[in-house]
């Protein structure tokens, strides 16, 4: 629970970046066969941990193999989670197995590579005029799973070694955000992580993009969740109403990860079913997901959902 705990804190500044003027959003490629898979950063924690087996003084060794060549998208995400490598040292030291399980990932490197392709093309028949930054592969302490930047979606791999379907649905949840910012504007963007009383807001964010990974792949990425709410569907209905009239974002966003009592990140899965229900009314589907993409006015959107008809 504390890599959970840690991971989704780190939502909260998940989009600081895109807080630049709008201007200097990178022109990325719109041709999803040029979407670029970036995993030299997996092959040099590899070599790295190569030498750490053999005896070698563990810091220099991540330092010299794997921080100081680090691609881009490393260098985002040690700037955002504080990375270091007495940190990645601890982590290592406390699941030796699994980081050393890393080698095995990168075997099968080729087939998921073929499928990052594939899916870059199936994102394309949902959003048309997507586009499409890199994608990193990196290994991290434990923090910030997945994450989109403007260097491009961030996704570490330790906790999803054997899950591809995961490493697909984090993927296009997170080039999802990457697009809601690109068409409503990267400083629109990212004020909304620190707008205050912006509960509905941030849950349609989040259920904007686990519903556009629900066109591309026919799963979100909180499928527990899912699950807990089609069992309790009514009453989290009502709840979901008198939170939302207080304010009252515990239940339902990234403080939730840390009661183990609690299903997690249910808003993301109330975001996900308000945004099904816009998009199952409209007549245009077009412009509906248009309107998911930017979602100017939260409240008016979550009438014109008819969810709580």
């Amino acid at each position: 629970m504390r890599f959970i705990s840690k991971r989704i804190c780190a939502a909260i500044i998940v989009l600081v970046c895109f807080c630049l003027p709008i201007h200097s959003q990178p022109n990325y490629p719109a041709e999803p066969e040029k979407a670029q898979l970036i995993y030299t950063d997996i092959e040099h924690f590899t070599e790295a941990f190569g030498m750490l087996e053999k005896g070698s003084d563990t810091l220099s060794m991540l330092k010299t193999y794997y921080f100081d060549r680090g691609s881009a998208g490393l260098k985002e995400y040690i700037t955002r989670h504080s990375l270091t490598p007495e940190a990645l040292k601890s982590a290592i030291s406390k699941d030796p197995e699994r980081y050393g399980r890393i080698s095995e990932f990168l075997e099968n490197i080729p087939s998921i590579k073929t499928e990052y392709t594939q899916t870059m093309k199936e994102f394309h028949k949902v959003v048309p005029d997507a586009m499409y930054p890199p994608t990193y592969l990196l290994v991290g302490a434990n923090c910030g799973i997945a994450q989109a930047s403007r260097a491009g979606q961030l996704v570490t791999i330790t906790r999803i070694l054997d899950d591809n379907l995961k490493l697909k649905k984090l993927m296009v949840h997170e080039l999802a955000h990457f697009q809601q910012a690109k068409t409503m504007g990267p400083q629109k963007y990212g004020a909304l992580y620190s707008e205050k009383d912006n509960m509905l807001g941030l849950c349609l964010r989040e259920g904007g993009a686990e519903f556009i990974t629900s066109l591309v792949l026919g799963e979100i990425t909180q499928s527990k969740a899912l699950a807990y709410y089609r069992e309790h569907e009514n009453e989290l209905r009502s709840k979901f109403k008198k939170d939302l009239s207080e304010q009252a974002t515990d239940f339902w966003l990234w403080e939730s990860v840390n009661d183990p009592e609690t299903p997690q990140l249910l808003g993301y899965v109330i975001g996900y079913e308000i945004c099904k229900a816009y998009f199952t009314q409209a007549e245009d589907k077009s412009a509906a997901l248009q309107q998911i993409l930017v979602m100017e006015s939260p409240l008016e959107f979550l009438d014109s959902s008819g969810y709580h008809k």
